[in-house]
């Protein structure tokens, strides 16, 4: 370890023990004990990283480490449960809807897996998560034209699927015909 190395471990540590205390009992009064110490953690992991900028701000820096670390907390438990209430709105509506909708449902979950990976993929990225075509172009690596095009596709096999849902195999178009000979 060099002695710059040495030096900014000390002045990490110092700062540490000094200001834990503080920062541990302001995130306990902001957020439950188990949130609260993954917030103090998370505050003193970035601390570390910016170890110069932590020492030179001092427990000012760090309160405001630990709101932002709150916050970013916070907005995730929100997303979730926006994400939870989706999903309960979505079964309720097929719960609503019966046994007419869970067949409709079948049918284009049936359907759906009929797609290759790629046609799936595009589909479910617009539709069940939401993202507009030009996000979905950068998730993909492509230009948003391409990605536009692909969802055109992608939908036009989904409407093919669903109205040609699998069953027992079809007929030949032609039947063949088969004599078989009776031995004598």
């Amino acid at each position: 370890m060099t002695a710059d190395e040495d030096e900014r471990r000390r002045a990490f540590e110092t700062l540490y023990r000094i200001t834990l205390p503080s920062i541990r009992s302001y995130a306990r009064r902001r957020a439950p004990d188990d949130l609260a110490e993954d917030v103090v953690a998370q505050t003193y992991l970035t601390a570390w990283r910016r170890c110069d900028d932590a020492v030179a701000g001092g427990l000012p820096w760090l309160y405001r480490t630990a709101r932002f670390t709150l916050a970013n907390h916070q907005r995730t438990e929100r997303r979730q449960l926006r994400v939870a209430q989706r999903v309960t709105d979505t079964t309720e509506l097929v719960e609503a809807d019966g046994t007419a909708a869970a067949d409709d449902r079948s049918l284009v979950l049936e359907a759906i897996e009929r797609l290759s990976d790629d046609e799936r993929e595009i589909l479910l990225l617009v539709y069940w998560e939401h993202l507009t075509v030009k996000a979905v172009a950068v998730v993909l690596d492509c230009r948003p034209g391409t990605a536009a095009v692909r969802l055109h596709r992608a939908r036009r096999k989904l409407r093919d699927a669903l109205s040609d849902p699998p069953g027992p195999q079809r007929s030949p178009a032609r039947p063949t015909t088969h004599t078989a000979e009776v031995p004598s």
